[in-house]
């Protein structure tokens, strides 16, 4: 008899043995498991290291031909009833309508312009790639002012691509295309304030300033997309576009215009609420 009930507390001794090292499995797994929740949560919220960029298309309402050959740069005026555009085949600049029209011409004896913006009614600013220069034009008087960019670049086909007046503290930004891709913030005198690498694209041909969110749009020509960036070019989102040689880029409050170098093209999308 002694010997039976030692084995049937031997027995119950097991059973309780394994009862617990099931529960603390299944306990260990819970904690596993809301640590894995935790940490993924954690690092999704971590807005500082984490880059949204989800590459949702932009949603097109027209695309316009415009009678300017390699048009390259996009600009808009204060009212946003005109924009202008330049030219890298004649060096021109074009004042156009919303949709495309030319209606006037400005002639510009330049060097390879790639962007343009404005400054006021009666100014504009553009760039030269291969002399990296920003120019100063007067749209009544039809003259002009050059001013270098003193930075590392030797590179004469892959210089300054664009560039866009802010409003909010009258600096300029420009972007030099690629290798490297990199923002530039200039003071009024065209020295560098500060300047960021960019690494989300293949290469950036267009950038605006958006006054309302106080944010830049980068759009880049191999990458096809529409990229919305903080000051210091920190990706917030991207958009996808399918626009081939897309060289210029406007935001107003409820639209993005982008202009098309290889096919002479004014493409209007609706901006995202976001």
């Amino acid at each position: 008899m002694e010997c039976l009930h030692s084995s049937i507390t031997t027995k119950k001794l097991a059973c309780v043995f394994a009862q617990a090292s099931t529960f603390k499995m299944i306990h260990l797994s819970k904690i596993l498991s809301f640590t894995i929740v935790f940490m993924t949560s954690f690092l999704a919220c971590d807005k500082g290291n984490v880059v949204e960029n989800n590459n949702g298309k932009l949603e097109l309402i027209s695309s316009d031909k415009i009678a300017v050959v390699e048009a390259s740069g996009l600009a808009i005026n204060a009212s946003g009833s005109t924009l202008y555009t330049v030219s890298d085949d004649t060096n021109n600049i074009y004042e156009l309508s919303t949709t495309g029209e030319v209606l006037k011409k400005y002639k510009y004896d330049g060097n390879d312009v790639e962007g343009i913006s404005v400054i006021s009614n009666n100014k504009v600013v553009l760039v030269e790639e291969r002399t990296k220069e920003v120019v100063e034009y007067d749209l009544t008087a039809k003259t002009y002012k050059k001013n270098k960019v003193i930075y590392s670049n030797n590179d004469s086909n892959s210089g300054l691509e664009g560039i866009a007046y802010n409003l909010n503290d009258n600096t300029l930004f420009v972007i030099n295309e690629k290798e490297p891709g990199l923002l530039m913030r200039l003071r009024s005198d065209f020295s560098i304030i500060e300047s960021y690498n960019l690494d989300f694209a293949s290469d950036y041909s267009g950038i605006f300033h958006d006054k309302d969110l106080n944010v830049l749009w980068i759009v880049s020509d191999q990458s096809k997309t529409v990229n919305k960036c903080s000051l210091q070019g920190a990706l917030i989102e991207s958009y996808a576009i399918n626009v081939s040689n897309a060289e210029g880029i406007v935001v107003t409050k409820d639209f993005i215009y982008i202009v098309s170098d290889s096919n002479s093209k004014l493409y209007k999308f609706k901006k995202p609420i976001k």
